[in-house]
């Protein structure tokens, strides 16, 4: 049991400071390793089918939390105010008149392209 926290807390400290892909890679090839032994033990193979099931599930995992990362960079947002648009994902405020940033449906909306990004 406590070679089994240990593996789980230096688990951990790896993987914080891994990237939303690897993370996801981690997490998928984990889950794919508990079901791909759940499914190989079925049929007497139980090592090969955790395997396959972390090779699977890091394959899925890491593309589907590159495909999210790269729709949080690609977000372009505007102030309703202002007008004025930014492209740090993680921006909810304007910093100029504290307006909420609405997110941009099309890149050639309506909002005044005279007004740039900061």
């Amino acid at each position: 049991m406590r070679y089994a926290a240990f593996i789980l807390l230096v688990g951990m400290f790896v993987i914080a400071g891994c990237t939303a892909t690897q993370k996801g890679a981690t997490v998928g090839a984990a889950a794919g390793a508990g079901l791909g032994a759940i499914i190989g033990h079925q049929s007497g193979h139980g090592g090969q089918g955790a395997l396959i099931g972390a090779g699977a599930g890091a394959l899925g995992g890491a593309l589907i939390a590159d495909a999210v990362d790269k729709k949080n960079e690609s977000v372009t947002k505007f102030c309703p105010q202002c007008g004025i648009r930014f492209d740090d994902p993680k921006m909810t405020y304007c910093p100029y008149d504290g307006g909420e940033l609405k997110p941009v449906e099309d890149k050639a909306s309506s909002v005044p392209s005279q007004q740039t990004t900061k």
